[in-house]
């Protein structure tokens, strides 16, 4: 079986594009809630600003009201407090009455002009003014959209790094036994620049080929990189110039 190198870096992956999904779901609910809420947020603000206009325009007409009755309030005393002039009166007679009632309606006149132009201007345009404050609050509390963002990148399966470690660990326990009883298949490849024999062969009871050297070729030139375990010659490769691989 082949052991894929990367296997632990792939699992971290996963587990990191599995937490970027979760993230991304909740903020995505998080930001559709939000959407809800601007939405349900702007409609109340149009009612507001249609309220506040409704308001200002009964205020006026209120007000409009309040100056038309107390023109007509003046219209009655003026004309209950009337005489009649039936001669040898100066034709002055009743006129400053007359003239002050025309005054207390052009005043009232005046006020509701006031309140249906400039004072109702001035309400449509603050209430105006309240309203879009109101909705830039609620786009603004809306946020920015959640983005996926880039992939987590899958790092590639290495079952070839998995199989030399796997030899590698194999070699580490074979390369102690360099005894050639172990051996078998045993074929002369070449001759390090210290003078030891390289050969490839095969332990015996396996199929791999390797390429090493031979204990007791070794014990000849070097003694110090021979040792003896369990009746069958070691071998030191960290003391020779051969490598211990497989071919």
């Amino acid at each position: 079986m082949c052991v894929d190198a990367n296997a632990g870096a792939r699992a971290a992956a996963r587990a990191r594009a599995a937490e970027k999904d979760a993230r991304y779901k909740s903020e995505s609910l998080k930001f559709w809630n939000r959407e809800t809420t601007l939405e349900r947020t702007q409609n109340q603000n149009v009612i507001g600003l249609s309220r506040d206009q409704s308001d200002a325009y009964a205020q006026a007409l209120a007000t409009q009201g309040k100056g038309r009755r107390t023109v007509e309030d003046a219209a009655k005393a003026y004309f209950t407090k009337m005489s009649v002039n039936e001669g040898g009166r100066s034709r002055r007679y009743g006129k400053l009455k007359y003239l002050e009632l025309l005054q207390k309606n052009a005043d009232v006149e005046a006020t509701v002009q006031n309140v249906f132009g400039r004072n109702m201007a001035y309400s449509r345009e603050g209430a105006k003014r309240v309203f879009q404050v109101k909705q830039a609050q609620a786009r603004e509390s809306l946020g920015i959209r959640p983005e996926y963002g880039a992939p987590v990148m899958m790092p590639p399966s290495d079952r070839l790094t998995g199989a030399l470690n796997i030899a590698s660990q194999v070699a580490g326990i074979f390369s102690a036994f360099s005894d050639i009883n172990l051996k078998e298949n045993i074929e002369e490849v070449g001759v390090s620049p210290d003078g030891y024999k390289i050969y490839e062969f095969n332990y015996k009871g396996f199929k791999d080929r390797w390429r090493g050297a031979m204990a007791q070729d070794v014990v000849k030139i070097n003694p110090m990189a021979v040792g003896i375990r369990d009746g069958y010659l070691t071998l030191d490769y960290s003391k020779i110039d051969v490598n211990m691989e497989l071919v």
